[in-house]
């Protein structure tokens, strides 16, 4: 662990917090942080860039870094139950958009042919869905659905929820899903990296999910990424029962 780093972001923090700082006024500069507390200015850019990611300062080309809001802007993402990213961010508040990428019709790998229980007919539709919160990307969401049973959504514009389109469009409803949780480390030029705007390596969250219809049939394998530095997770759990 990089203390300095500690100790510069704890040190902007309480200027926040006491409001030595106020919302509108430019932070000091990473040369006068860096000359404070001796030490070199990435270490004070990192700090810095840990405000600049939960939205709570601006940096302005050739004027400086402004603080813009006193408490974090953060993604939270609910484990209970099927939730639909646009739905779950504007719930808090927090602007937010999907861009499809690509869709289309492949032969299913077989993995997910045994996930989705195909037979006779393997082709899946498989999509891919950047999400964006207050403009910044911060997930991929590539879709696996049985091409049979939905091959209609190839004529149909996906603005919003996908599985709002599933209810309204083909009466699908998602009751129960299975879900993995994965860390992993996005670098190496992947194209992961370049759709989420990345320039360096950065841990990421992988959620594997297969959700299954009323009828218990299963309807679609999703693997989720999201950004490990804009990303909590909140999973509510029942009571402790000790084993006997």
């Amino acid at each position: 662990m990089n203390f300095k780093y500690v100790k510069i972001y704890k040190w902007l923090e309480e200027q926040i917090n006491t409001e030595k700082i106020k919302i509108g006024e430019k932070l000091p500069t990473e040369e006068r942080i860096a000359a404070i507390f001796g030490i070199n200015r990435m270490t004070v850019r990192q700090a810095i860039d840990h405000f600049v990611v939960r939205k709570m300062v601006k940096r302005t080309r050739g004027v400086g870094t402004f603080l813009i809001r006193k408490d974090p802007v953060e993604y939270i993402w609910q484990f209970n139950n099927i939730s639909s990213f646009t739905e779950s961010m504007e719930e808090s508040g927090i602007e937010a958009y999907t861009k499809n990428e690509t869709m289309e019709v492949i032969e299913a790998d077989p993995n997910i042919k045994k996930l989705l229980n195909l037979s006779n007919d393997s082709r899946v539709i498989h999509s891919v869905r950047v999400k964006y919160a207050e403009d910044d990307p911060v997930c991929i969401e590539r879709s696996f659905l049985p091409y049979e049973r939905f091959k209609e959504l190839l004529n149909i514009e996906i603005k919003g929820s996908l599985y709002r389109v599933l209810i309204e469009q083909f009466d699908t409803h998602l009751v129960r899903s299975t879900q993995y949780l994965s860390a992993i480390l996005l670098e190496g030029g992947e194209p992961e990296m370049t759709i989420l705007g990345l320039n360096k390596p950065t841990p990421c969250l992988l959620a594997e999910s297969l959700s299954y219809d009323s009828n218990n049939i299963p309807v679609e394998v999703l693997y989720s990424c999201f950004r490990g530095d804009r990303y909590k997770f909140k999973i509510e759990s029942g009571e402790y029962i000790p084993k006997k």
